[in-house]
């Protein structure tokens, strides 16, 4: 219950957190790949048919003004919809009240999944060009993502150029097609950085594909915190209920955030 009201709360403090109204991440013309033609709409706080990208920057609490860690967080929604608020304004001021700035990305949906990597690959590269703007250390920028939005952190990390110092993935999607074997596109760029993993082991669709992708930087001896919950399913976000198995995933990150100087 502690961890439920402390998201309330923040939801609360929502508007007087939040530095800017949200960024467009391309200028008119120079949007690569497609987009849906049709309306954004927004039903059950989900986002549908998103054809215009953003980035909407959180800060943390900040009086000495120093650069911060940065987080880029994906939601979820099986590249159909966005799970924007349960899967990204929730974690983003989660983030904030542990000393970490936020920025939740605004993806395309649905249609080609290169789109939401261009967009994806753009937020990174607005984050570090804002980095005096907004106070972000530009070494300490990382990427948090739900679901799909895991898959398409996991994608970043797969480039040479991703220049990311930290994941942090809550049950990715999509990482296998056969619960043994990576997908070409999540297979991670060498040198590897920290990657944290919360997964469930009841969310039969992608539990082997989790541990395939944790067995992988194990293997490599990279660094990976994988913590696998024996209930919770697929999509719980930060709204845990009353499993008492997920609700210590909250210390259980803020653990890691602060062993990796986070």
């Amino acid at each position: 219950m502690r961890i439920i009201a402390t998201v309330l709360v923040a939801l609360s403090l929502a508007a007087s957190l939040r530095a800017d109204d949200p960024l467009p991440l391309w200028d008119a013309g120079a949007m690569p790949g497609k987009a849906t033609a049709n309306p954004e709409r927004v039903e059950n706080d989900h986002i549908y048919e998103v054809s215009a990208p953003t980035v909407a920057f959180y800060p943390a609490p900040n009086p000495k003004g120093r650069p911060l860690p940065t987080v880029l967080i994906s939601p979820g929604g099986g590249y159909a919809c966005l799970d924007y608020w349960r899967e990204g304004v929730e974690p983003a001021l989660w983030l904030n009240q542990r000393g970490l700035n936020a920025a939740v990305l605004k993806y395309r949906v649905p249609g080609d999944r290169g789109a939401a990597l261009d967009d994806a690959r753009r937020a990174v590269e607005l984050l570090k060009a804002r980095a005096g703007v907004w106070k972000i250390d530009p070494k300490r920028i990382g990427v948090m993502g739900f679901s799909a939005g895991a898959h398409l952190s996991a994608r970043l990390l797969a480039r040479q150029d991703h220049g990311l110092a930290f994941a942090i993935l809550y049950y990715p999607a999509y990482l296998s097609t056969d619960g043994n074997t990576l997908a070409e596109e999540v297979v991670p760029a060498i040198p590897a950085v920290p990657v944290f993993i919360a997964q469930c082991a009841d969310d039969r669709a992608y539990v082997l594909s989790s541990l395939a992708y944790a067995g992988h930087l194990l293997r490599a001896g990279k660094p990976v915190a994988y913590h696998l919950f024996a209930r919770g399913g697929h999509g719980f976000g930060f709204r845990t209920g009353p499993n008492p198995e997920l609700r210590a995933w909250a210390d259980t990150l803020e653990g890691w955030l602060r062993a990796n100087r986070l």
